[in-house]
């Protein structure tokens, strides 16, 4: 029996997860796997030049998020992913990915969720467009400057099309639009407590089957 408990935080560019991730690692004292966005090289190039460095950056994201994964998965019991390689292979990758790139990214895909832990159970944050965007503006990265409304209109409908179909765990869903970004964490007890309250339903129901 696998003693590891993996919980997943999944989510749009710009929807909080990473606040909300390192609040809960805190909380529960969960071991962090964070978003390798800032070691990928080819991400600064990807937003200036999409259709150039596209499937460079999502092969490194790919096999950096799962090396990391394995990597944690031999060393601690508990872990709390900041999104999910299925969302960089179910989403991102077939947005900005061509046909015959996805076809090769999708066979390193193929490989790697077949030996990584499925987490126990995943936060999914929907978020509209229209507030992705503004969160994407105030927190001012850079090189998301140039993000343009309609890619995040495009993974938008990617993410309902995965969370639709994911079933390797259940799934919580927070609409996250009533809140502006600083206040959906002024609240974030309440947040914790929606996913809490959750789990331990969750628990519930299976111990009674």
């Amino acid at each position: 029996m696998n003693p590891k408990f993996i919980v997943a935080i999944a989510g749009n560019i710009g929807s909080g997860k990473s606040t909300l991730s390192k609040y809960l690692s805190e909380k529960w004292g969960f071991d962090i796997l964070p978003e390798p966005e800032t070691k990928n090289p080819f991400l600064k190039k990807f937003y200036k030049y999409p259709v150039k460095w596209a499937f460079h950056s999502q092969v490194f994201f790919l096999t950096e998020r799962a090396k990391m994964q394995i990597r944690a998965e031999k060393s601690i019991r508990t872990l709390l992913l900041d999104r999910t390689i299925y969302e960089d292979a179910e989403v991102f990758a077939k947005v900005v990915l061509s046909h015959d790139e996805y076809k090769i990214y999708n066979k390193i895909y193929e490989q790697f969720r077949d030996i990584i832990t499925p987490p126990n159970f995943v936060v999914y944050l929907r978020t509209s467009v229209d507030t992705l965007m503004e969160r994407i503006k105030v927190r001012g990265r850079p090189y998301e400057k140039g993000i343009k409304k309609s890619y995040i209109k495009k993974l938008n409908e990617k993410y309902e099309e995965w969370i639709q179909g994911f079933d390797m765990a259940p799934v919580l869903t927070l609409d996250t639009d009533e809140y502006e970004i600083y206040s959906l964490f002024g609240d974030i007890e309440e947040v914790r407590k929606q996913i809490e309250d959750f789990f331990w339903r969750g628990r519930l129901s299976n111990e009674r089957k």
